[in-house]
């Protein structure tokens, strides 16, 4: 128990220092994030969040972890992901080439690391889903996937950082059920590295002028950490076959992977790239009904925690797969038809929180 105190506090500690220290070197390396058509920040931000993490993250596993073991692979997949992020930062990079590397450090997980996709769970209600050869193929799509939908959310001060953070704690939770106190640890040293970002990052008074972004360097690595976990402690390979079942990580990850389906689903059907920036994510819809900025990053980061929490719980009282699943696909359906209709809950959203001007009394 006392690992959970002095862990993330001493990790939390070197993330700060991390980014008290890089601040000051961001202008002269060009790691500035300037605001354009698209992003609507005031002033240039240092994009020194994501390495912080990073060191922080390295740092932690090399002073609180006996052996490193396949997490070895971990560590070199947060290490690529993290240096081609601060490239994609200074210079820009296409979204194949981003691609690529994603692919590249999916191969580490599945090659190096072992940690890949072989069943997804008795999702229908028959029999569990094994995946046989499909397992490695399925894993590279699944890393691909989390790792962009990590990096889409990243949209406003707080939201990406918030929704890794509450992940990893149920990531976290889900490893201490399941007896297996490595994961715990470093999901718990992910945890500690967040908080020491977010205190640069969402809106706070301790903030102050210190204002730092996450940058690509950040959203890539700390997608794949999530995806890493999501797919270990749900494996029967891992933990001499204790495993949480798969459908539950669809909760704990909720409206990453959401959102994720909503917005490739709205390019695919207008002809446009899946994976260009733009501004038709859940976060964008919602500021368009002139909500402040951090009631939404609450609002959307409270509401995955629930979804997380409604995972776990359901685990817990033995809620079967297939109800767990049809659930989540009923939660899905709703956020796809309320984005599919975006304008028109706009409009309604808008004279709600405006409301009726009041009449001018009678004379």
């Amino acid at each position: 128990m006392f690992d959970f105190f002095w862990v993330p506090c001493f990790v939390f500690l070197v993330c700060a220092f991390a980014i008290m220290a890089l601040r000051p070197l961001a202008p002269i390396m060009g790691l500035m994030d300037r605001p354009d058509m698209r992003k609507r920040h005031q002033g240039e931000v240092p994009l020194v969040g994501g390495i912080a993490i990073t060191l922080a993250v390295w740092i932690g596993a090399l002073m609180f972890m006996r052996t490193q073991g396949y997490y070895v692979a971990l560590l070199a997949g947060l290490s690529v992901l993290a240096l081609v992020g601060m490239v994609d930062d200074l210079k820009g990079m296409s979204p194949a080439a981003k691609l690529v590397v994603q692919l590249f450090a999916a191969i580490l997980m599945t090659s190096w690391g072992g940690v890949y996709l072989s069943s997804l769970g008795d999702l229908f209600g028959r029999r569990e889903i094994e995946l046989l050869n499909w397992g490695i193929p399925l894993t590279l799509f699944a890393v691909v996937s989390v790792v962009n939908a990590m990096n889409m959310s990243d949209g406003l001060d707080g939201l990406a950082g918030g929704l890794a953070f509450f992940i990893f704690v149920w990531l976290a939770v889900v490893a201490g059920e399941l007896g297996n106190n490595a994961a715990q640890r470093i999901c718990v040293i992910f945890c500690g590295a967040i908080l020491g970002f977010l205190v640069f990052n969402i809106r706070n008074p301790l903030r102050g002028k210190r204002r730092v972004f996450l940058g690509d360097a950040g959203s890539l690595m700390l997608g794949f950490g999530i995806v890493w976990f999501a797919v270990e402690l749900s494996q029967p390979v891992y933990n001499s076959g204790a495993r949480i079942p798969p459908v539950v990580m669809l909760w704990i990850l909720g409206f990453l992977l959401i959102d994720l389906l909503a917005v490739v689903v709205r390019r695919a059907m207008k002809g446009k790239n899946p994976l260009a920036a733009d501004r038709t994510h859940l976060h964008h819809i919602l500021l368009r009904l002139d909500i402040g900025h951090g009631t939404i990053v609450w609002l959307i980061v409270l509401s995955n925690a629930l979804m997380g929490f409604v995972g776990v719980l359901g685990w817990k009282m033995g809620v079967s797969e297939q109800a767990l699943f049809l659930a989540f696909l009923a939660v899905t359906g709703a956020h796809l038809m309320v984005t599919r209709n975006a304008w028109r809950f706009i409009r309604i959203g808008r004279r709600m929180l405006k409301g009726r001007k009041p009449r001018m009394p009678a004379p």
